[in-house]
């Protein structure tokens, strides 16, 4: 039975999301904003408009949360008349939160700041899973925090124990790692061909980055342990492959045309590293243009594709902001954005 017939709500509530993405012209005047007044003006002007009237230092966390309660609000009315499958997709895909508030609660504790300043109640409350984070409120370092998650079985735990091992600072990319492992096995994937390709394909993404970091730091004979799943020929070509041959084997994937644009000139792992964090946005907006014309918008691996894009802009008005506000030159800048523009 084709994704027409089995979910005819589907479509329409998918096309609406990729009507409600941003034009490029306002994306990029976001990322490229002079000031912090003229990035609050231009997004005045878009859906993403929040109730704040100067953007600082200060009260950035309030346009974070600002932004994602948008957002949140998006996917209530798409999850709201969904399949009891598109309704399995949504909210694994909404874990996405559940390992972001993690994240952010274990740099609050290192830094010694309050965890609660940090935290986004709304989507763990969508998903009625806010105890998991309730839970680890009162923890007094990074390591409980771990404990804690082990304690109650939360698959994130894995993330704190390859941090215990191979060095805190890379707790945020073992939390990524868990976070698509997480989603590999709750949302629906070994029932749909489109969703099973698409996990596949950010499976691979994420893995082939994260053997591109383990060369780096020296840890190519954990790879194993490292990935999820087992390492594909492109992913053992990261760890194995010079970079140029590495980047000619990258080609004929979604993104491997994105990171040869950004490091063609000076192919080094480090780069390559650099640039593969950069072009996620890119990436997904890619694949979703991919997954409507392969399997319409009537499949679960399209609309998990615009979700992740969907969050991907979120985050990517975030994090201009954030440097903005840090007052990052904006040429650093331009070079984190450079694949939205191209």
């Amino acid at each position: 039975m084709s994704s027409v017939l089995r979910r005819p709500a589907l479509g329409p509530r998918v096309r609406g999301l990729r009507i409600r993405e941003l034009p490029r012209d306002k994306l990029i005047s976001l990322i490229y904003a002079n000031t912090p007044d003229e990035f609050l003006n231009i997004l005045k002007t878009t859906p993403y408009s929040v109730t704040i009237d100067r953007l600082t230092r200060e009260n950035i966390e309030d346009l974070r949360k600002g932004l994602v309660k948008i957002y949140l609000e998006r996917i209530k009315s798409l999850f709201l008349g969904a399949s009891g499958d598109a309704k399995m997709v949504i909210m694994a895909s909404l874990k996405y939160f559940e390992y972001e508030n993690i994240r952010n609660l274990a740099i609050a504790v290192k830094a010694g700041k309050n965890p609660e300043d940090f935290i986004i109640w709304e989507p763990l409350e969508f998903t009625r899973r806010r105890h998991i984070v309730a839970s680890l409120l009162g923890v007094k370092s990074v390591e409980e925090i771990g404990e804690r998650l082990r304690q109650i079985g939360h698959p994130a735990y894995k993330a704190f124990e390859l941090a215990s091992r191979y060095g805190e600072e890379k707790i945020s990319i073992f939390l990524d790692r868990q976070w698509i492992y997480d989603f590999s096995v709750t949302a629906p994937t070994s029932k749909d061909k489109s969703l099973h390709a698409f996990v596949t394909e950010l499976k691979e993404y994420f893995n082939t980055l994260i053997a591109v970091r383990a060369r780096i730091w020296g840890l190519t004979e954990e790879l194993n342990e490292l990935v999820v799943d087992k390492p594909t020929p492109l992913v053992m070509s990261a760890v194995r492959d010079p970079p140029a041959k590495f980047l000619e084997n990258v080609g004929s994937t979604p993104w491997g045309k994105i990171l040869l644009d950004l490091v063609a000139e000076a192919p080094t792992l480090e780069n390559i590293s650099i640039a593969m964090d950069n072009i996620y946005s890119a990436y997904v907006k890619r694949l979703s243009d991919i997954y409507t014309v392969r399997f319409s918008e009537f499949s679960l691996g399209t609309l998990a594709a615009h979700l992740e894009y969907m969050r991907a802009e979120v985050m990517t008005l975030i994090r201009a902001a954030s440097l903005l506000v840090e007052g990052v030159p904006a040429e650093k800048r331009r070079k984190v954005f450079e694949p939205l523009t191209r």
